[in-house]
């Protein structure tokens, strides 16, 4: 059965009292958190869209959006699909689950390929059926993005306490459109992303050209450039430490490690991931003017 079509989405607030007045800062952070979530989705489906406020109106306190691409029927596939991830409360909900990390990055092979089966650039109005934006949520929960903007537009709400409950409702030419999806106060926890810290990223045979190790003993970072950044990184390999700090490898501008690389990661209040600190637990190899040294440690790494 097809989804009637849609291309606007409202978001109302209830409020505890009878006063329409909403907190100026509140309401901005919340708007912010679902600007950025509408551009996601759209940016994730690969599909145009262009986002318009339209007038609040009362009744506790409601924001209407209308939105603009390139053809109703991928309009109402996102509007449909965002009334649903707004909602629809999730079954993990304490931090990100291992599928949406492994999907962090938005242009792999992997969501390319799945964007292509789903053909939604070609798709008619009776085309837009439950089957589908089952699929397409399915698909736009694994970006980590847009997952973190629902949370943190939760986070934001759950603290304004006059808020008891809200709700999202799809709207065609200002008529409703569809169920009215109500989310009440003590349900808000459930959308909420408890920590920001992502799991330790382990990356084997990770090239660092080195920039500046340290020559002397003591607790200091060693400096190296990496996939074209340059990080700060603790050299946990005590054997190549020694061998630096002894003297007994000749330095110049063109070092290059092999290592087993571990970065700490977490999201910022943007949604972008941040490495707060790398680890290099073993240095396999390293190459001095491009002739490759294989260290004692590194050698038993690679015949395990």
């Amino acid at each position: 059965m097809s989804i009637s079509k849609s291309n606007q989405f409202q978001i109302h607030y209830y409020f505890t009292d009878n006063s329409h007045g909403f907190s100026a800062s509140v309401r901005n952070d919340c708007e912010r958190e679902l600007l950025n979530l509408y551009q996601d989705v759209a940016k994730t489906l690969d599909l145009k869209l262009l986002v318009q406020s339209e007038p609040s109106k009362e009744g506790g306190f409601i924001d209407v959006w209308k939105f603009l691409g390139e053809n109703i029927n991928q309009v109402t596939l996102i509007v449909s699909a965002i009334a649903i991830i707004l909602s629809r409360k999730p079954v993990e909900n304490k931090k990100l689950t291992q599928l949406q990390i492994e999907n962090l990055e938005l242009d792999n092979e992997l969501k390319k390929s799945e964007l292509q089966q789903l053909q939604l650039k070609a798709k008619n109005e009776e085309d837009i059926d439950e089957d589908l934006i089952i699929k397409v949520v399915e698909l736009l929960s694994l970006n980590y993005r847009i997952i973190w903007r629902r949370s943190n537009f939760y986070k934001e709400i759950i603290k304004y306490k006059r808020v008891f409950k809200v709700s999202g409702q799809r709207l065609y030419e200002d008529l409703p459109v569809g169920v009215d999806r109500e989310i009440q106060r003590n349900d808000f926890h459930n959308f909420i992303l408890l920590t920001d810290e992502l799991p330790e990223n382990e990356i084997n045979e990770a090239k660092i050209d080195l920039i500046s190790p340290v020559l002397k003993s003591g607790n200091f970072l060693w400096k190296g450039f990496f996939n074209n950044d340059i990080i700060s990184f603790d050299m946990q390999d005590s054997a190549f430490r020694a061998m630096i700090q002894n003297g007994e490898m000749i330095l110049n501008n063109k070092v290059t490690l092999s290592t087993l690389l571990i970065q700490s990661r977490k999201i910022d209040e943007n949604g972008h991931i941040k490495v707060t600190k790398s680890i290099v637990t073993l240095v396999i190899d390293y190459s001095i003017n491009g002739v490759q040294y294989i260290t004692k440690d590194g050698q038993a790494f690679l015949d395990s």
